[in-house]
């Protein structure tokens, strides 16, 4: 019994001296574009009350942030928030960050790619949006980028702005039409490149796991109702970090379930003697 006992716990701790599986990534940069749900600080203005999701983020990985996203920022090349009086002009949108600040570097850098919001407000057709965050992906891809992180949207219908309110749900009927067409375009886009780690973290279902009306619900925003507070981007980071954290390899995993079945057996003997 001795024998077997040490034999599992030697099991064990093997276990916790193994590294993580080779699914697991290293990386030395963050590279950021995307609108306010990514901006932290780019145009001078607080979007949250606390820390953006992505500053965290790239201090949990060791990397250096590179944040090129604007709050206000389209899929596309517009940025209406930001260019009130000509909101066709075609400066600090989504395309527009990557062509203006192209792939710094593509050795061990995480690229995150967030945007689809406020082509609700500028009027763009849900489809045309999730398409645009596809054409992002093909221009980073093309410059050499492989390992790339993307969120979906929450429902933009549920938050305090607009929740409660006249055209709720054609709000929120946008938002799924966006991310529903968004994963396939995600599909599709992993199946042509076998060669890119996409990463993908679901927002909406984080947000959606909270009850719209419980202080709990309202805690996730910030005091206009519409950009998540500190709490909703550690959430946001936390969503994000699970998609891109390594996970254990197979072996490391039967390794586990050994040491386990070791436990339980010794203690069902005890308990017998």
């Amino acid at each position: 019994m001795k024998n077997r006992l040490l034999s599992s716990l030697l099991l064990l701790a093997l276990l916790f001296m193994l590294p993580l599986g080779s699914s697991a990534s290293t990386f030395d940069s963050l590279v950021v574009y995307g609108d306010s749900l990514s901006d932290n600080g780019n145009l001078g203005v607080d979007f949250t009350d606390g820390d953006v999701w992505v500053e965290t983020l790239a201090a949990t990985l060791g990397a250096e942030l590179f944040d090129f996203a604007y709050g206000g920022a389209t899929t596309w090349y517009q940025n209406p928030s930001v260019n009130e009086t000509n909101p066709t002009d075609p400066t600090l949108g989504l395309q527009w960050q990557i062509d203006t600040y192209g792939v710094p570097s593509t050795e061990n850098t995480l690229y995150s790619v967030w945007a689809g919001a406020n082509d609700l407000s500028f009027g763009t057709h849900y489809g045309r949006a999730a398409l645009n965050v596809g054409i992002a992906l093909e221009k980073l891809y093309s410059a050499g980028a492989t390992d790339i992180l993307v969120g979906n949207l929450p429902d933009i219908g549920s938050t305090p702005r607009y929740f409660g309110e006249e055209g709720q749900d054609l709000v929120s009927g946008w938002t799924f039409g966006f991310n529903f067409v968004l994963d396939s375009v995600l599909n599709v886009f992993e199946m042509i490149h076998t060669d890119v780690n996409l990463y993908k973290f679901d927002a909406y279902s984080m947000f959606a796991s909270f009850t719209p009306g419980t202080q709990e619900w309202k805690d996730l925003f910030w005091i206009d109702g519409f950009h998540p507070s500190s709490i909703g981007h550690q959430l946001i980071y936390e969503t994000a970090l699970a998609a891109v954290a390594p996970v254990p390899e197979p072996s490391t995993i039967l390794l586990l379930g050994s040491g386990l079945f070791g436990l339980a057996w010794y203690r069902r003997k005890r308990k017998a003697a």
